[in-house]
C-alpha cells in the first residue's frame, strides 16, 4: 500500500510539473489536482455510485443541482464523480464483487447528503471536497512553494466560481445554472477546494 502511494504521488508530480502542451491547454495543473482529489476521494471512502449520483443530483431542463455551470472548480469535480460513477460493477477478480476501496460514508454524513434540504447536502458536499483536497495534499508532500501555488490557483478559481453564481443570481438564471443556491451566497466545491467551510442560512 505504502509502495502504491509512493508511485502515485511520483506520478502526479510528474503530471503538476511536466504536462504535455495538449493537456495543458484543456486541464490546467489546478484542474487535475481537484479531478485526482476527488477520484481518488471517492475510492477511498469508498462511496457508493448511489451516493455520487446523489452528488450529481440532476433533473430535466436544469443543470447539475449542486453545483454551478461553468464554475472553475465545479468542472473538475463533475468530471471525477463521473468517471468514478462509470467504474465497472466489480473488480477482477475480487471476491464479494467489490468495486471501491473504503467502507463507505459514515452515517451522520450520508444523512446530510440525503437531506430533503438543499443547503444541508450542500454542507456535505463541501465537507467532502475539503477532506478529499486536503487528503492529497497530504499525500504529494508538496513543499511550501507548490502548495502555496495551488492554493492561489484555488483561490482565484474559486472567485471566478463566486463571480458566476453572482451574475446567475442578478441576472436571474440561477434557477438554472445553480439550482441547489438558491438562499447561498458561496460554491460549495470551491470552499471545499481552499479548505473553507460553507455558511448556509440559520434554519427558521
Amino acid at each position: 500500500m505504502k509502495h502504491d502511494h509512493v508511485f502515485f504521488a511520483s506520478l502526479v508530480t510528474f503530471v503538476l510539473v511536466a504536462p504535455s502542451r495538449e493537456a495543458e491547454e484543456n486541464f490546467e495543473d489546478a484542474h487535475r489536482f481537484i479531478f485526482y482529489s476527488v477520484l481518488e476521494g471517492c475510492f477511498e471512502d469508498g462511496l457508493s455510485t448511489e451516493d455520487v449520483s446523489q452528488i450529481l443530483l440532476r433533473r430535466e431542463k436544469e443543470s447539475y443541482f449542486h453545483f454551478i455551470y461553468a464554475c472553475p472548480v465545479c468542472l473538475p469535480t463533475i468530471h471525477a464523480l463521473e468517471v468514478y460513477r462509470s467504474r465497472p460493477d466489480h473488480f477482477y477478480g475480487v471476491k464479494g464483487g467489490a468495486s471501491t476501496f473504503g467502507s463507505g460514508l459514515t452515517p451522520d454524513l450520508k444523512r446530510q447528503l440525503y437531506s430533503g434540504a438543499p443547503a444541508d447536502r450542500l454542507v456535505a458536499i463541501n465537507s467532502l471536497v475539503q477532506r478529499w483536497t486536503a487528503r492529497r495534499m497530504s499525500l504529494l508532500a508538496l513543499s511550501d512553494e507548490q502548495r502555496g501555488q495551488l492554493q492561489k490557483a484555488f483561490e482565484e478559481m474559486r472567485k471566478k466560481g463566486m463571480e458566476t453564481l453572482k451574475s446567475f443570481k442578478a441576472g436571474g438564471t440561477a434557477s438554472y445554472y445553480a439550482p441547489a443556491f438558491a438562499t447561498i451566497e458561496e460554491c460549495a466545491a470551491c470552499n471545499g477546494a481552499v479548505g473553507k467551510g460553507l455558511k448556509v442560512p440559520d434554519p427558521q
